[in-house]
């Protein structure tokens, strides 16, 4: 997630000061920079707790090629029972680091430990196991039918990723609502480029690491930051 310890320290003239947090975008399996960067303020008191990488035209187009990539790439070979699999590796891999998605949650939104620790870190977690059953457990549609010439036909359903999913998502429950989304485009097959809420930004860039580590190929999951008209959301 490239976030500098926040206990870090850094030398300016005879003063010694905290260092801001960096929150960078996520594209093709590394953290990226972008060319301008936006303050992230706690909910609490105003003040600045990170500085995250505003991604414009050119990181945005960068990702959308890293999703196509990858599913044209390994993601788009994996049958079905491979992306399960790889899926519940990432459910594993939040509720290894439910701490750090907790502080980081609580950090951005302001809302009580308590209520994030209960619902939005382990529900966050579980939606890539819950589609992952759903999408594994569709039965197959299969049958046949008359046709006026009496020979008759048959029919059948195929279920194909319909290609790169672009997720916006909202500060209230950011985890949560944004694998509520990205769950069940991956377990589908699809590849995804994910635009957190400006305030809200750590939780999606903080699940890269967890990605990474869970075996998803580069550019499965993408991360642009920024906002909406002449920003991100435009691109």
């Amino acid at each position: 997630m490239l976030i500098t310890d926040p206990q870090a320290t850094a030398s300016t003239g005879n003063q010694t000061v905290a260092r801001a947090k960096e929150i960078h975008n996520f594209i093709n399996g590394e953290y990226v920079p972008g060319q301008r960067w936006f303050e992230k303020r706690s909910p609490l008191n105003n003040a600045v707790i990170a500085k995250v990488a505003e991604a414009g035209r050119a990181e945005v187009d960068a990702a959308v090629a890293a999703a196509q990539a990858a599913l044209k790439g390994a993601w788009g070979r994996m049958s079905l029972a491979q992306r399960v699999e790889v899926l519940y590796a990432v459910a594993d891999g939040i509720n290894r680091r439910f701490d750090d998605f907790l502080a980081a949650e609580v950090e951005d939104t302001g809302k009580p430990m308590s209520l994030a620790r209960h619902v939005d870190i382990p529900r966050g977690a579980a939606n890539f196991k819950i589609f992952a059953d759903v999408v594994k457990n569709v039965p197959t549609e299969f049958f046949e039918m008359p046709t006026p010439d009496g020979v008759g036909a048959i029919n059948y359903a195929m279920r194909r990723p319909v290609g790169v999913v672009g997720v916006i998502c909202p500060w209230n429950l950011p985890l949560l609502l944004m694998t509520w989304k990205v769950g069940p485009a991956l377990a589908c097959g699809n590849t995804v480029v994910v635009k957190p809420s400006e305030e809200t930004p750590q939780t999606a860039a903080l699940l890269g690491e967890v990605m990474n580590a869970a075996g998803v190929p580069p550019g499965v999951y993408n991360v642009v930051h920024g906002f909406g008209p002449s920003s991100t959301g435009e691109f």
